[in-house]
C-alpha cells in the first residue's frame, strides 16, 4: 500500500511539473487568440461581459467638427462611420479596443483626425452610445467587419478575451458606390442617449 501511495504521489507531482512547463511555454510563446463572437448590423452580440449592437454603418468623404470654426477632415480613402450601442452586463466596463478588419485580415484603428469616439464605457445594465470613424482604402470595403472588446488599444493585449466580430454587410456594389461618396457628417463621440448622425453642407473657405 505504501509503495502504491508513493507511486501515485510521484505521478501527481510529475504531472504538475509538466503542466507548469506547458503553461509557462504557452504564456510566453503562444498567446491565446481572442474569442470572436460573430454578429451582424442590427443584431445584439452577447459577450461574457456585455452586449454590443451595431445600429448603423455608412460612408463619408468628410467628417466635420462640432465646432463651426474648425475645418472638416477629409478621408484619405473612405470614412466608415459605425454607430454602436454597448451595455455592460456584469460590472461597469470600458470597451477600449475598436477596429475594422478587412477580408484580408488587415486591421484599421479609429481615425484620430476624424474626432469621433476612440472607446466607450458603460455602467452595469446602462446602455452607452458611440460613433467610431475609420479611414480605410476604397478597395478594402467589401467584407469589412467591426470588432469591439475590452482590453487595450494594442490588439495583442486581448489574448483569450471575448470580442464582438460584426459583419457590416458591405458587398462589392456598396464598395463601388461608397468610393464615390461625397457625404459629410458632424463628428460624434459618445453619449448616454442614442446618436443620430447629422448630415451637413460644407462652406468653402477663401484661400
Amino acid at each position: 500500500m505504501r509503495a502504491r501511495r508513493a507511486t501515485s504521489t510521484a505521478a501527481i507531482l510529475a504531472a504538475l511539473a509538466v503542466g507548469n512547463v506547458i503553461n509557462t511555454r504557452l504564456d510566453a510563446n503562444s498567446p491565446l487568440e481572442p474569442v470572436a463572437e460573430p454578429g451582424g448590423v442590427g443584431e445584439v452580440t452577447h459577450l461574457t461581459y456585455g452586449d454590443v449592437e451595431v445600429t448603423d454603418v455608412r460612408p463619408a468623404e468628410y467628417v466635420a467638427s462640432q465646432l463651426g470654426d474648425e475645418l472638416a477632415s477629409k478621408a484619405g480613402g473612405v470614412y466608415v462611420l459605425v454607430t454602436v450601442t454597448v451595455t455592460a452586463t456584469r460590472e461597469p466596463t470600458s470597451f477600449l479596443a475598436a477596429y475594422l478588419e478587412d477580408s484580408e485580415g488587415r486591421q484599421y484603428r479609429t481615425s484620430a483626425k476624424a474626432g469621433c469616439a476612440i472607446n466607450v464605457r458603460s455602467g452595469t445594465g446602462v446602455p452607452a452610445y458611440a460613433v467610431f470613424c475609420f479611414d480605410v482604402p476604397p478597395d478594402a470595403l467589401a467584407g469589412m467587419r467591426f470588432q469591439l472588446s475590452r482590453g487595450n488599444l494594442t490588439f495583442s493585449t486581448l489574448a483569450g478575451d471575448h470580442l464582438a466580430d460584426v459583419d457590416l454587410g458591405i458587398d462589392g456594389d456598396d464598395e463601388a458606390s461608397w468610393h464615390r461618396t461625397d457625404a459629410v457628417y458632424l463628428a460624434e463621440t459618445t453619449s448616454r442617449e442614442p446618436i443620430e448622425l447629422e448630415a451637413v453642407t460644407l462652406d468653402e473657405v477663401a484661400p
